[in-house]
């Protein structure tokens, strides 16, 4: 059992557990420390611990073999310091790491000043798929980038809901006690591992709300063989097979997270499907798990309104960051023209400058959108789309409203309609003009019949009716193309949407979920 010790209740203990004046450490040499330690509450490890490191380019060119042979069991290794730096040796470290069999993770310098999702993004696409053996990737938080508590919680927030929608498990905080108070305001993340920085010391120190450390940085000048120079050492709480559980990475179908390999054809429940786009057109809900809402929690609020009977919305602000997104994912069946329109419902969507984003065809179109201008569907514009995937619409928080008016943004279904006629139809409408013709040339040739026989013999004119007949459905007009389905952007029975809605919320399944 791990022991918690308090200066007021065992001072004799904390004394012998603790050093005064230790510095707190950081990842990366040559980084400044993130304070002082001065006990109040120090935690000591569970039981047996292993030890690691952490590195960057610092380190210079490390012999892995080495590190390994030196009983090295773990390595964080950083990617990039925001995004303004990616760090050169990353995807050396990265790759030796695995070929030695040390357990590596990712840690990234947070810049609480940068945009999170660009950060978080960068981290993913350079750190790949975990497999067996990769630990879940860190946040670095160590500087306010002269940022404000309020603001560097609101954006780890997202980065952290950003990298735990992609790998499935809750990413790590790096940090040091005073930094966190002061910096953070103290703000819970209790629900993510913590990291702590605490050197020179035998237990180390701990910040609320966290009542237990997972990794433990404890030196900034350690000697591992195969690396130049100092280090920084870390113990991990635990024994070799608490480390290899916690960096296996196995897929487990219905944890409800889509990881490893799992598939929607494998595990449906994990990874539900985001219904494609088809050739017409349709609505995307926010119900759907096609739909994504960014940030923190908190600030979404849920309304039985709007498109389907279900809405979300959230203040706006005017700072030059997000805090909150939202996005519709698309996936298209076929390449093609479509109208967007957002669902705005006028009792909640109060934003004149919502900041709209649509991302066709390998494009990203700004476009601000007046959300008062309609209480219904709104246009956000036409773009042309690629088939496939990696296209959405997104709409951000930081709209250049103050958050002190008050103003809502409205996040509720888009929808997409063709404009240019799908193949299908293109075809249809083909032979069915060609059958036309002929119906025509028909329809001409027993009418002259009929003549000549009415005229040689006296009777009555008579009517081709089963031709005529033919020709109104057979597609001479506007009616008997297409599918037989409503026309793109006509409006459906109510009882259409109350069923679909009723779906959307049997398949939904969230992702950006906070144990």
């Amino acid at each position: 059992m791990k022991r918690i010790i308090t200066a007021a209740g065992l001072a004799a203990a904390v004394l012998g557990c603790a050093q005064s004046d230790g510095p707190v450490g950081v990842p990366g040499a040559g980084e400044a420390p993130l304070g002082t330690w001065q006990g109040a509450v120090v935690v000591c490890a569970d039981g047996p611990t292993l030890q690691g490191i952490d590195i960057s380019y610092y380190q210079g060119t490390i012999d892995w073999d080495a590190v390994a042979a030196d009983g090295i069991d773990f390595a964080f290794i950083r990617v990039s310091d925001g995004v303004g730096f990616e760090d050169p040796e990353f995807d050396r470290n990265w790759a030796e790491a695995a070929r030695v069999g040390i357990a590596r993770g990712v840690y990234q310098f947070f810049r609480p000043g940068q945009d999170p999702v660009a950060q978080a993004d960068l981290l993913i696409s350079r750190m790949g798929a975990l497999g067996p053996g990769d630990m879940p990737p860190v946040a670095d938080v160590e500087d306010a980038d002269g940022e404000s508590a309020a603001t560097i919680a609101a954006n780890l927030a997202i980065w952290m809901d950003r990298v735990e929608a992609a790998i499935g498990r809750p990413p790590i905080i790096y940090t040091g006690l005073y930094f966190w108070r002061d910096s953070v305001g103290g703000a819970d993340f209790a629900e993510h591992p913590l990291w702590i920085a605490n050197w020179g010391v035998s237990c180390p120190n701990i910040p609320d709300p966290w009542t237990d450390w997972l990794f433990w940085q404890d030196s900034a000048s350690g000697s591992i063989a195969g690396i130049s120079g100092d280090v920084d050492t870390d113990i991990f709480n635990g024994d070799m097979a608490a480390l290899l559980a916690y960096a296996s990475n196995t897929p487990v179908c219905g944890d409800g997270w889509c990881t490893g390999d799992e598939t929607y054809d494998t595990c449906p429940a994990d990874c539900p499907r985001c219904e494609p786009i088809p050739p017409p057109g349709r609505a995307v809900e926010e119900t759907e798990v096609c739909f994504e809402a960014g940030g923190p929690a908190e600030y979404w609020h849920a309304e039985s309104a709007g498109s389907g009977g279900s809405l979300l919305h959230t203040g706006t602000t005017d700072h030059d960051y997000v805090v909150n997104y939202a996005v519709w994912n698309l996936d298209f069946e076929e390449a093609g023209n479509y109208r967007v329109e957002a669902y705005t419902d006028a009792a909640w969507a109060q934003s004149r400058t919502a900041p709209y984003q649509v991302r066709h065809d390998g494009v990203v179109a700004p476009v601000t959108v007046d959300q008062t201008l309609a209480d219904g569907w709104n246009l956000v514009g036409e773009f042309a789309f690629a088939a496939g995937g990696d296209q959405w619409v997104r709409v951000d928080d930081n709209t250049g409203e103050p958050g002190s008016t008050g103003t809502q943004l409205v996040a509720d279904a888009v929808r997409l309609t063709r404009l240019d006629p799908p193949a299908a139809d293109a075809d249809a409408d083909a032979d069915a003009d060609a059958g036309a013709d002929a119906d025509s040339d028909g329809d001409a040739a027993a009418d002259a019949d009929a003549d000549a026989g009415a005229d040689g013999a006296g009777d009555v004119p008579t009517f081709d009716y089963g031709a005529e007949a033919g020709d109104g459905g057979g597609g001479s007009g506007d009616e008997g193309d297409g599918c037989g389905c409503a026309v793109p952007g006509s409006r459906p029975a109510a009882g259409v949407f109350l069923a679909a809605f009723v779906l959307g919320l049997a398949s939904f399944r969230r992702r950006l979920r906070r144990s």
